[in-house]
């Protein structure tokens, strides 16, 4: 998730602090903007952290590498802890509401450290420590999305939509630690004591997605009405077979899903299509979706027929080796095909497909 992206969830998390409903004591919402305030610092601070990691690792600096890392995981940890903490107290909608804006913005950094580990991990700096601190950051962000679903229920109605949203595009809108992960251990430069660690890992990160998406399933009712049938479509079909498809391919559903989220009315914080009032927090938290996607795109999610359709196109290229694509491999077949059903669903999103990168 991109530094822009992080920076407009702050933003609308702490502008959501001042969309407490009135009727909350006064000390109820100096509670509040304290605990979100302080969700805010941590993660500051755990960014630029990150931020010095990057530049250590690029530089070759082991020493500060090392310590960076501790400083992100410190913050990360510290950001979470708060948020779960606001979360476990919540006793009306409206400070379950503040607990899912903590989570969402803790979740978010968590998201941002795990992309930034599993891209760091075969550069040569400090891998041992950095191919250690990927399994705990997973596990952090997992457990996130799992108390955020279990707010689903408590939270006003009118934001229900939303934060089903962002558990969607939290948990699987893009594989990004997992073709890291394969990709550093394709290219072969880890040493043997971190090779096991790294299977491992993208083991987790694989399992996880597939977690999430078998999450997505079940909170399918509550997503807004337009995304429903497609992504419903999706999930019928790839829940069972994840398991077994290549990351890239992976990274291409899971690209799927978040441009079906990122396509909605609510991203931009309408709120159309969720029947409820697009004000409040409604609006502030479909501005938060917006800073997870990085904004949606306009035009109509195609119908479910249409959907359905361009997914046994899929199925075809996964079963079948990808006949009729014009490729001699599997693999090649496969990723034609998963290439085709994007462009097919982007040209019924934004009028036009998209060229695949090289």
């Amino acid at each position: 998730m991109s530094q822009f992206r992080r920076s407009v969830a702050v933003i609308a998390t702490l502008a959501a602090v001042a969309a407490v409903p009135a009727t909350a004591s006064a000390k109820t919402t100096a509670v509040a903007k304290t605990s979100v305030a302080s969700v805010e610092i941590n993660v500051d601070k755990a960014t630029t952290a990150v931020k010095r990691l990057k530049r250590a690792v690029r530089l070759g600096r082991s020493t500060v590498a090392k310590r960076e890392l501790k400083v992100a995981r410190s913050q990360s940890r510290a950001a979470s802890l708060t948020a779960r903490r606001l979360a476990n107290r919540a006793t009306t909608p409206a400070a379950a509401a503040t607990a899912a804006q903590a989570l969402t913005l803790a979740g978010t950094q968590y998201d941002t450290l795990l992309e930034t580990l599993t891209g760091l991990v075969d550069d040569g700096v400090a891998q041992a420590p950095i191919a250690g601190a990927i399994q705990p950051t997973l596990a952090g962000k997992t457990q996130i999305l799992t108390i955020l679903t279990g707010l689903l229920d408590e939270v006003p109605v009118s934001v229900q939509p939303m934060i089903a949203s962002i558990i969607a595009s939290l948990g699987a809108g893009d594989a990004t630690e997992v073709t890291n992960l394969d990709s550093a251990l394709n290219i072969g430069n880890l040493p043997a004591s971190i090779m096991g660690i790294v299977t491992q890992c993208l083991q987790l990160a694989t399992q996880a997605i597939e977690d999430a998406l078998a999450m997505i399933q079940g909170i399918l009712p509550m997503l807004p009405t337009e995304a429903q049938a497609p992504l419903g479509a999706v999930l019928s079909q790839v829940t069972g077979i994840v398991g077994n498809l290549i990351p890239s391919v992976l990274a291409t559903v899971t690209g799927l899903i978040n441009t079906i989220i990122g396509s909605l009315p609510i991203v931009g914080g309408a709120g159309a299509g969720t029947g409820t009032s697009t004000g409040g927090l409604s609006g502030i938290f479909g501005g938060l979706l917006g800073g997870i996607v990085g904004g949606g795109a306009t035009g109509a999610i195609p119908g479910t027929g249409n959907i359905m359709s361009m997914i046994t196109g899929l199925l075809d290229g996964l079963l079948g080796g990808g006949s009729g694509t014009g490729s001699t491999s599997p693999v090649g077949g496969i990723l034609s095909t998963v290439t085709g059903l994007i462009n097919s669903l982007l040209g019924g999103l934004l009028g036009g497909g998209i060229v695949p990168a090289s």
